[in-house]
């Protein structure tokens, strides 16, 4: 595992290594690439990009869709907008310091889109689909309180 560099975006949170340098750069984390199982719904490696794969066939895809997204920009965010290029298809980069709170933040924000998403939908869903959805809810709600999420 190894840090590279890269330049700043204030809009990215991350901070500069150097306070006083304009040019400086910032530090992103390399992580060691994982499989990740083709049935399930992640964010994976593919030709050297970052893509969601969504195999929701439910009423509330978008929602699942809307999730993962919010993963991908939280993995472009902490490892660089290039943290697919060498990196086996159907893998991920996993690690680096600060990896299980950046896991726990990551699905915070994920389970906040997704159960945001599916309430909206709730409003206009078919009868038939409604239990669906409010299961999904109630899962939502259950992995926010499970990651302490405020």
């Amino acid at each position: 595992m190894t840090n590279r560099q890269r330049p700043c975006d204030p809009a990215s949170g991350d901070g500069p290594t150097s306070a006083t340098d304009p040019r400086a750069t910032c530090r992103i984390v390399t992580g060691t690439p994982v499989a990740v199982g083709t049935s399930a719904n992640t964010i994976k490696c593919q030709g050297g990009r970052l893509v969601v794969q969504n195999n929701n066939s439910g009423p509330d895809r978008e929602c699942t869709q809307r999730h993962e997204e919010q993963h991908k920009r939280d993995w472009e965010t902490r490892y660089g907008p290039d943290l697919c290029v060498g990196v086996t298809n159907g893998h991920l980069p996993v690690g680096g310091d600060g990896y299980a709170e950046f896991l726990r933040q990551s699905e915070c924000r994920a389970y906040q889109v997704g159960k945001s998403c599916r309430q909206t939908l709730l409003a206009t869903a078919s009868a038939a689909d409604r239990p669906l959805i409010q299961r999904a809810i109630v899962r939502d709600d259950a992995q926010l309180g499970s990651n302490s999420c405020t």
